[in-house]
């Protein structure tokens, strides 16, 4: 008789993808990701995906992240031994605050309003300015919430800025073809050469410089460099964007979508649009809160 062979398989990568714009998990039905080689991973029921059996590696593999309807996306993650590795990255699935008031002896602060949070349990990660770490004393989630409950508010002011972590998901970013809900903000730029064909231009990359009129006060939190917008207003409103939040990038159309909720009073924003090859250019849009606004950008050829 032959005896049985038992086989077994080294875990390398895992990790798990969802929504920006509503932070669900994406069924694995939706989703495609694959190393640059074409190796793909395995994505269970739950969202999760996983690679097994990848050498280790002292320069990071390339991982790519896919599905319809979302910007495509590159992460980068070493591998320096074999024990797995979850992938990452800092600043990912995150509420962004700014304190408007402290009170101390209920542990809270209270922030511009915000018309809906998706689920952040209790003890969840705060990160604040000056290196403050604390954690929710209750979860926080629902409609027209104003103020998180914190296990210490020590250090906290007026005007500075929190992140409150909900999860380690990687997330994908709603692209110019996605649908969005009724009462979000959209703003769709067609990025196009400035000849008599308006060919549209690929992988330009398309930066927001001012939102109503303002420039941003850049505030390091915990390592992630996070720009504030004053929208102005009364009350006075703001918009809190990280890096991947404030820049974009064309599709093979040219097309490249900003987005933010309905509730933010935005009039206007600035972009910078630049690529290879072409003069840069500068470009104010005007918005109406809750609908699609679009703008055309002609690039001149050097």
């Amino acid at each position: 008789m032959m005896s049985g062979e038992t086989q077994t398989s080294r875990l390398s990568f895992f990790g798990r993808i969802a929504d920006d714009l509503t932070r669900k998990v994406l069924a694995a039905t939706d989703v495609a990701v694959f190393l640059a080689e074409g190796r793909e991973a395995l994505i269970k029921a739950d969202g999760h995906f996983a690679f097994a059996d990848l050498e280790p590696s002292p320069t990071s593999y390339r991982i790519h992240i896919g599905a319809r309807s979302y910007r495509d996306r590159i992460v980068l993650q070493g591998l320096p031994t074999s024990a797995p590795v979850q992938v990452m990255v800092p600043g990912e699935d995150e509420l962004y605050l700014l304190i408007n008031n402290v009170a101390a002896p209920q542990q809270r602060v209270t922030f511009e309003q915000i018309t809906f949070v998706a689920p952040i349990e209790a003890g969840a990660a705060v990160i604040g300015e000056g290196g403050l770490i604390a954690t929710l004393a209750e979860a926080l989630e629902g409609q027209k919430i104003t103020f998180p409950v914190l296990s210490t508010v020590a250090g906290l002011a007026t005007g500075q800025v929190l992140r409150i972590v909900r999860s380690s998901n990687l997330l994908l970013r709603p692209g110019s073809y996605y649908p969005f809900p009724a009462d979000a903000t959209v703003i769709a730029v067609k990025v196009v050469a400035n000849d008599s064909l308006q060919t549209a231009l690929s992988d330009a990359d398309i930066e927001i410089t001012r939102i109503n009129g303002n420039s941003p006060t850049l505030t390091d939190v915990g390592g992630l460099q996070l720009s504030l917008f004053d929208l102005g207003g009364n009350p006075p409103g703001s918009v809190i964007l990280d890096d991947n939040d404030r820049n974009t990038a064309t599709n093979d159309c040219g097309d490249a979508v900003f987005y933010f909720p309905g509730s933010k009073q935005i009039t206007s924003i600035q972009v910078g649009v630049t690529k290879t090859g072409f003069q840069a250019s500068t470009s104010s849009i005007s918005v109406t809160a809750k609908r699609r606004n679009f703008q055309k950008v002609a690039l001149a050829a050097l």
